[in-house]
């Protein structure tokens, strides 16, 4: 009877313990990017333990299907890594945070290298990448991309103009406030 009544008053106090409390999206996603094992992450996420592994993804149908990247982030920064200079994440305020990011062996490549990523174990339904005149636009959405709620937005500028068109022309709504 004693376990019985041990089961009980455990089930109850873990149905009565209050729920892990989700991050805001957008404290849920980042932009990420650099240049082959080196990089940082533009987040509104606070991170500090380090280090933070990270999976790095490339969402269709702006970008070809390439394999995720993995990571840690290291370390906080005072300024965006030279790779996410031209980047934003909305809101716009309060300013996002900028973190080191280092790829793991594995994952190592030449040249440069971007993406998004999605921290906690987030899970949207869709992620969806756009290509703007200028540049290109991450977003993070609840179900289908363009008939959900919008969870966050990430946009990398590219200073110069791009084609637009085709499958991964952006819709008002990936980019509307």
């Amino acid at each position: 009877m004693q376990t019985v009544l041990a089961v009980f008053l455990a089930m109850g106090a873990a149905a009565s313990a209050p729920a892990a409390k989700q991050a805001p999206a957008r404290e849920s996603y980042g932009l990420a990017g650099g240049r082959e094992q080196v990089g940082c992450v533009l987040t509104h996420r606070k991170i500090t333990r380090f280090p933070l592994p990270i999976t790095i993804v490339t969402p269709q149908p702006g970008y070809d299907a390439s394999p995720p990247l993995r990571g840690q982030v290291v370390s906080a920064l005072s300024k965006p890594c030279k790779s996410l200079t031209s980047a934003s994440v909305d809101p716009d305020e309060p300013a996002a945070k900028a973190y080191a990011v280092r790829l793991d062996k594995a994952s190592w490549q030449e040249g440069s290298w971007s993406g998004m990523v999605a921290f906690d174990a987030a899970a949207p339904g869709s992620l969806r990448a756009c290509n703007s005149m200028e540049g290109i636009h991450l977003t993070a959405w609840k179900g289908k991309p363009l008939r959900s709620a919008r969870l966050w937005h990430g946009y990398f500028w590219f200073d110069y103009e791009v084609e637009s068109g085709g499958p991964s022309e952006c819709r008002e709504r990936d980019y509307a406030e």
